[in-house]
């Protein structure tokens, strides 16, 4: 997952991610580094093509793009690519709040990559 996502949004900028994630990711508040993943998606979008292969990482992002509400494969693989982020940067995805529930960065990540543009004032 990690190549095809290095592949996307290009190796140096791949590079300065994971730097920037290692740096802040692991002591940063949980809806703070969500919006940083979240931002990163976006970019990927905007380095994707409009004939991205169907099951890949590129297609998943575009289909959740048009769909924010897409609860299939395509959630699952970018649920698991920002895992993999996290790991790759050594922040734990699981985390627990103060009163012992459990949370995961990926799901607030994925949470504000779908709702990006959502902006009902504007409605």
């Amino acid at each position: 997952m990690l190549k095809e996502f290095k592949r996307l949004i290009g190796i140096k900028e791949y590079s300065s991610v994971i730097k920037i994630l290692k740096t802040i990711g692991p002591n940063s508040r949980t809806h703070r580094i969500s919006l940083f993943i979240a931002g990163i998606l976006i970019y990927a979008i905007e380095q994707s093509s409009d004939d991205a292969k169907a099951g890949s990482l590129e297609k998943a992002l575009r289909i959740l793009e048009e769909e924010p509400y897409n609860e299939g494969d395509e959630k699952n693989l970018v649920l698991d690519l920002i895992n993999e982020l996290c790991a790759e940067a050594g922040m734990n995805n699981f985390r627990e709040s103060s009163r012992g529930e459990q949370y995961s960065i990926a799901e607030n990540a994925f949470y504000e990559y779908t709702r990006w543009y959502n902006m009902p004032w504007e409605d």
